[in-house]
């Protein structure tokens, strides 16, 4: 590669890093995000090894999955993790959680000015976007090592969590500020939307016996898409369609690994590369790959 060839990339590469807000970020930003997993995990891992062969679970109601598990992998009944690598698999969501709300805080140490970007410019999106996916993270490690009624609704739950926080950055770029009806004042947006993702989330986890994630979701995912397309095409506004196109291909590949895996077509009982673990994996892609999008606004 010739030095012009390189001098061009690097440019580039400074040019991709600054639009995410990511060029000048401080080691600190990095000491929570992989503290803050290593942290977790290696919990994870102090438990595995104390009640590996210890039937925790026996006197929790069961899930469906437990008694005619839809995935492939081979169930422990006795041991503290039921399924290995669909449970350790979870701690890519408890990894992208703790760097997005560790960009939020520095987002909001450095006050980023709204042309910067709304998501920079309201940095408690983030920093709920991140307690989303950890929650997530430790509500399907939850589930999954436990096969039992109170794990999936955790699970659930959490992924009701997950869209709407990534939902409600869109709405909020759209409109950041709103004016009060008969006067000239005008308030951020931020406050009330972030009280709505909160309640709709404990409302949803709490209820979720009552609701179809399915249905719910497909709401939630098209004001997403939705709004996200609309970012596109409105005056001022300046996106990487990269990331949301690099979010598509994500989905759509983890959709079609668990669908392979119900079915019994990915891998063997004890294969390490687990269908509904690598599902894990490129649905965790997915939402971070979204909030990269949003990330990477900037605004005359």
């Amino acid at each position: 590669m010739s030095e012009n060839t390189q001098s061009i990339s690097q440019r580039l590469s400074l040019g991709t890093r600054a639009r995410l807000k990511i060029d000048n970020v401080p080691n600190w930003v990095h000491g929570v995000g992989l503290g803050g997993t290593l942290a977790i995990l290696a919990i994870f891992i102090i438990l595995f090894l104390i009640f590996k062969d210890v039937p925790v679970w026996t006197d929790w109601r069961p899930a469906a999955e437990f008694i005619n598990p839809e995935y492939g992998e081979r169930i422990y009944a006795d041991s503290v993790l039921r399924t290995r690598m669909n449970t350790w698999s979870n701690i890519s969501y408890i990894l992208f959680g703790f760097y997005a709300i560790a960009l939020g805080a520095n987002d909001w140490k450095k006050g980023q000015a709204l042309e910067r970007g709304y998501l920079t410019h309201v940095p408690i999106q983030s920093v709920l976007f991140g307690v989303a996916l950890i929650y997530s993270g430790l509500g399907s490690g939850f589930f999954h090592a436990s096969l039992t009624h109170y794990g999936q609704q955790c699970d659930v739950g959490a992924m009701y969590a997950m869209t709407l926080c990534i939902a409600a950055i869109p709405v909020g770029s759209w409109l950041p500020q709103a004016q009060v009806p008969g006067t000239n004042r005008t308030y951020p947006t931020w406050p009330l939307i972030a009280v709505l993702v909160i309640s709709g989330s404990l409302y949803f986890t709490y209820y979720k016996w009552d609701y179809s994630f399915g249905e719910v979701s497909v709401y939630s995912s098209a004001v997403l898409f939705i709004f996200a397309a609309a970012s596109l095409i409105q005056p001022g506004k300046y996106l990487q369609i990269r990331w949301l196109i690099a979010a598509f291909f994500s989905i759509a590949l983890a959709a079609k690994i668990r669908e392979l895996d119900i079915q019994d077509s990915f891998t063997s009982p004890d294969s390490f590369f687990q269908g509904h673990a690598v599902w894990h994996l490129a649905s965790s892609l997915y939402y971070f790959f979204i909030f990269l999008y949003f990330r990477s606004e900037e605004r005359k």
